[in-house]
């Protein structure tokens, strides 16, 4: 019952795009039907009009039944479910779709990026013991296959994903894994490091709510090795 509701709340639009184009249907039928009633002059032709005008105001009374019942569930019932019942649209993440990174040149300078500095780095957040790292540590050096280890488990928790970005001002997360099972002091996924440039990152742990509020990330900050 609550994937039912949970797809009315999800899909009404759709759900409400088929109900008017079936009443807009039922409605030219009873209109071709009150037309036909009007012109039987048989008693016969009468009787048929009359059974299909029935039937089309029978289709078009169900059509602003669902209608109605769409709109009770998706504003009233839906909202008053428990977070926990709804089901959590995780990220699907590919590394196949992450840009890979670009080799420059030995020596090649890059003057527009400007490094942040320790302190920019936020770690606050992993003083929440529901939703922390415990691997890697900050100012850890990682190397091919590194396990992400740590607890994800808020009230009406959703899901979590971990990601990273490089130190250059302005650089974007990248998002590594991710998962929308609650997870208390355990394995949280695999960093396949070889897939990075070397250098010093920022990695960070984000754990959200069905209703994708989230506390404080846990950030931390990583060097990469290169592989061996």
């Amino acid at each position: 019952m609550e994937e039912v509701i949970a797809f009315i709340a999800q899909d009404q639009a759709w759900i409400y795009a088929l109900l008017a184009l079936a009443g807009l249907i039922y409605i030219r039928a009873g209109l071709r039907s009150y037309v036909d009633l009007r012109k039987a002059m048989f008693g016969l032709e009468r009787e048929q009009a009359q059974a299909r005008l029935r039937r089309a105001g029978g289709m078009l009374g169900l059509v602003v039944a669902a209608a109605l019942a769409t709109f009770v569930i998706a504003t009233f019932v839906s909202p008053a479910m428990p977070g926990s019942g709804l089901p959590t649209v995780v990220p699907t993440i590919s590394l196949l779709t992450t840009p890979a990174p670009t080799f420059a040149p030995e020596g090649t300078a890059f003057p527009d990026a400007t490094l942040l500095p320790s302190g920019d780095l936020d770690s606050s957040g992993c003083l929440n013991s529901d939703a922390t790292l415990t691997s890697p540590e900050n100012g850890a050096v990682l190397s091919g296959e590194a396990e992400i280890r740590g607890t994800a488990n808020i009230p009406n928790f959703g899901f979590y994903r971990y990601e990273y970005r490089a130190l250059a001002s302005g650089s974007a997360w990248r998002a590594i894994g991710a998962g929308d099972t609650p997870v208390v002091d355990g394995s949280l996924g695999v960093w396949d490091t070889s897939l990075v440039l070397p250098g010093d990152y920022a990695f960070r742990l984000v754990v959200a709510d069905t209703a994708g509020n989230a506390p404080l990330p846990c950030v931390v900050r990583v060097s990469i090795a290169p592989a061996s």
